[in-house]
């Protein structure tokens, strides 16, 4: 019986999938934006099911179809390419791809790094980085847009198996001359009576305001911002304190206005910076790769 789909249609629809647009897959895959969408036409006149949402001038999105095809697809792609990548396994000739979601809040300070090493030592696997919020990265993990992901380890999908980078703990962060930033600690409550600069993201937010619940605290005020330099920029202005685990080096927002950031008196469990895999899918090789060599850096250090 003839296969009626084919590896390359596979590939195509995967892309598409991961990059949420047919015109940013084509340019992924160095092929021209029509060949994508031919390929997706016909997977979907195959299953007589749409597998993508069409949204005007904002990409497309996965159908319940379409998610269910995801995984079948990745599974699929990644043990025929492990197959052929086998003889390679050991040397620096592997080619691929591989999509790492990241939570934009520390991935700077991680992945950039360890992206530079791994490419160092294998120069033909192509790396691509996916910035999201929390709850992006564990629906990228979920339906197997992105094979790995770097973030904390909050709200990671159950099926999911970590390597642990950091642990960070979290503090406060306040304006240079807060009467508050001459104390060498500060509690909880003392951050409550103020105006609270919150980061209004899934997960985000509610990990925050957790640390509050567990001590019947309520912040006096809460203002939002979207971005964690946001929330640095109007700290270091005087509009409030905030709370976080990500510290960049130098103490200071965007525009040079100094910050102090002062530990915490009350003991909370700190947030591990993991590496993360889901177990529903098999592990590719330059996948597998990659976390070799992160686990080797971190036995160096």
């Amino acid at each position: 019986m003839a296969i009626p789909f084919t590896f390359r249609q596979l590939s195509y629809f995967v892309s598409v999938a991961q990059h949420g647009s047919i015109s940013k897959a084509a340019e992924a895959l160095h092929v021209s934006q029509p060949s994508v969408s031919i390929a997706i036409h016909q997977l979907e006149s195959l299953l007589n099911q749409p597998l993508f949402q069409r949204h005007r001038g904002q990409g497309v999105s996965l159908t319940p179809r379409g998610e269910e095809l995801l995984k079948k697809a990745r599974q699929i792609l990644t043990l025929s390419h492990n197959l052929l990548a086998r003889r390679h396994e050991h040397e620096t000739e592997v080619e691929g791809q591989l999509v790492i979601c990241c939570f934009r809040d520390i991935a700077p300070y991680y992945l950039p790094r360890l992206v530079s090493e791994f490419e160092r030592r294998y120069p033909h696997i192509r790396v691509v980085m996916q910035e999201q919020d929390l709850a992006g990265v564990s629906q990228a993990l979920k339906q197997g847009k992105a094979e790995l992901a770097l973030s904390y380890e909050l709200g990671l999908p159950q099926q999911t198996e970590v390597q642990v980078l950091d642990e960070l703990k979290p503090y406060a962060l306040l304006p240079a001359g807060h009467a508050l930033a001459a104390k060498p600690v500060l509690g909880l409550a003392e951050i409550a009576a103020e105006t609270l600069i919150l980061q209004d993201m899934p997960l985000t937010r509610e990990y925050f305001m957790s640390l509050f619940w567990h001590q019947d605290l309520k912040p006096r005020q809460i203002h939002t911002t979207a971005s964690f330099e946001m929330q640095r920029g109007l700290v270091a202005h005087g509009h409030g304190v905030a709370l976080s685990c990500t510290r960049p080096a130098g103490d200071q927002s965007y525009d040079g206005e100094p910050l102090a950031c002062r530990p915490l008196q009350d003991e909370f469990p700190p947030q591990r910076v993991v590496l993360a895999r889901s177990r529903e899918f098999p592990l590719s090789i330059p996948a597998r790769l990659f976390l070799d060599s992160v686990a080797g850096l971190n036995n160096q250090a």
